[in-house]
């Protein structure tokens, strides 16, 4: 794992070749869960359909994902469209650093997720680390699904403050 892990929960899992996984969340999603109680060692998913290991995904709090298939193609989508716009991906998208308004995305840096709930930087990675904002690690970022963070925040006002 890479200098940033320190940030992510234990047991997440790697996911091999996440667009090939993007049309069938539901069969990942059980792989996903079965690989959460797996030795670190051994949480990789990988891609069923043959094709040669070009990218990689890390899911942080595969437990939750895996209840979770709708979301779960959406942060595939969003992994794989990721890392096609990086340097030497396939798609050759926008530079390192370019990104579309904070508007048009899908996703959120865990400082933007911060300034959101208003809480601080160091409270939202800590929140992350521990799975209480759901998150998911492409590369060296780690991003939140905007639809995961209003799924949490809306369980939360259904329910009362826990």
């Amino acid at each position: 794992m890479d200098h940033n892990s320190d940030h992510m929960p234990k047991g997440s899992v790697t996911v091999v070749n996440p667009a090939s996984w993007a049309n069938r969340p539901h069969q990942l999603a059980p792989l996903l869960a079965a690989a959460a109680g797996q030795p670190e060692s051994s949480r990789v998913v990988p891609d069923t359909t043959g094709a040669p290991p070009s990218t990689t995904l890390l899911v942080a709090d595969p437990t939750y994902w895996a209840s979770r298939a709708s979301e779960l193609a959406e942060a595939l989508d969003i992994g794989a469209t990721d890392n096609e716009a990086q340097p030497g991906g396939a798609g050759g998208g926008p530079a390192v650093g370019a990104a579309p308004s904070a508007h048009e995305r899908l996703t959120l840096t865990v400082e933007e997720a911060a300034t959101v709930l208003g809480v601080s930087r160091a409270f939202a990675y800590e929140a992350v680390r521990r799975g209480d904002i759901p998150a998911i690690k492409i590369g060296r970022r780690i991003l939140v699904p905007k639809t995961a963070l209003h799924r949490l925040l809306d369980s939360v006002n259904d329910e009362g403050p826990t």
